[in-house]
């Protein structure tokens, strides 16, 4: 978690200013059961913001880092995928929408705006909402010696994390 931690800034979903706005909220749902597409544990953190609709919450990076993957994927919907310089990689996904047209190798900076919570995915379908309730799942993915992508609890990052968010009027 050290490699992953010094390159981390800011909690991925800013603090709204508007105090009649409903929190955010997540739990540790590490390795969950998931039977989407076949039985597998679930890989990531789901940060739900259930009361708004999607595209309401603001998804913004939680470091400096270079777009390694963007689009559409079945079970994730539209993601994108930053590479942070330590080398951790970082899982934004069911996104609604995006900030701008993002490209593979374009840099991005800790606390830019990616995109906005949603509910896609779950379909091979491009472009399909409902299927479940509106979040944002965060995977965070580490190289090793014995394992080109390892799936480490983000839980933890974003408990620590959350005391570095930026404010938003949204």
């Amino acid at each position: 978690y050290e490699t992953v931690l010094g390159d981390l800034k800011f909690f991925p979903i800013p603090e709204n200013t508007n105090a009649a706005s409903p929190p955010v909220t997540f739990e540790n749902g590490w390795m969950d059961k998931r039977t989407y597409g076949g039985e597998r544990g679930h890989e990531g953190c789901d940060i739900m913001g259930t009361e708004r609709p999607r595209g309401y919450y603001p998804v913004v990076s939680m470091s400096d880092g270079v777009v390694e993957k963007v689009g559409w994927l079945e079970k994730g919907g539209w993601r994108i995928g930053i590479r942070a310089p330590g080398g951790a990689y970082l899982y934004y996904a069911h996104l609604y929408g995006y900030s701008r047209q993002w490209q593979e190798g374009d840099a991005v900076k800790a606390g830019e705006l990616l995109g906005f919570m949603g509910d896609t995915g779950y379909s091979t379908v491009e472009g399909t909402t409902g299927n479940f309730e509106v979040h944002l799942h965060v995977g965070i993915y580490m190289k090793t010696d014995h394992e080109d992508e390892m799936s480490l609890n983000p839980y933890w990052v974003l408990k620590y994390l959350q005391k570095y968010r930026l404010k938003y009027s949204y």
